[in-house]
């Protein structure tokens, strides 16, 4: 009787360490990631999910215009734009492994499944800071559009 308690003790320890290395929380700061682009999708999911303020933008002929209280909140399939004059849209996504063609890099974009076409990919965060680009709309021969967006506590 005592060797099938030793061997239940000994199992139940091997089970309690395994579960305690496979609890080790991430080596990845997420909050400061150089390439977003090259990471796997629920990284790029944790980074950008939240509520974020639309503090810049840059390109067109335009180049750089600076948003007042314009306000994105990305959830897990769509994301809700609030914009300064009080309007708001919201827009339904999945995500699609493409190549944006100012990046030529393959990463994940978020699809927008009404228009079917390319929203937004993320490039970098860093701090609080998160670079988004503009997937160019089909056919398009030059598209160079980014954001800045500011994480809300």
């Amino acid at each position: 009787m005592k060797l099938a308690h030793l061997k239940l003790l000994i199992i139940a320890l091997i089970l309690a360490v395994g579960f305690n290395f496979c609890s080790k929380k991430s080596d990845i700061d997420f909050s400061n990631i150089e390439n977003l682009y090259e990471k796997p999708l629920p990284v790029i999911q944790k980074v950008v999910q939240g509520k974020w303020k639309w503090y810049v933008s840059y390109g067109g002929v335009v180049g750089i215009s600076y948003t007042d209280d314009t306000f994105v909140d990305i959830n897990d399939d769509h994301v809700v734009i609030d914009y300064a004059d009080g309007s708001q849209q919201t827009i339904y996504f999945t995500w699609e492994r493409l190549i944006p063609y100012n990046l030529g890099h393959e990463t994940y974009v978020m699809w927008d499944k009404e228009r079917n076409e390319g929203l937004w990919y993320f490039s970098a965060i860093k701090n609080d800071s998160l670079g988004v680009g503009s997937y160019p709309p089909s056919g398009s021969t030059f598209w160079q559009f980014s954001f800045g967006f500011a994480r809300i506590k």
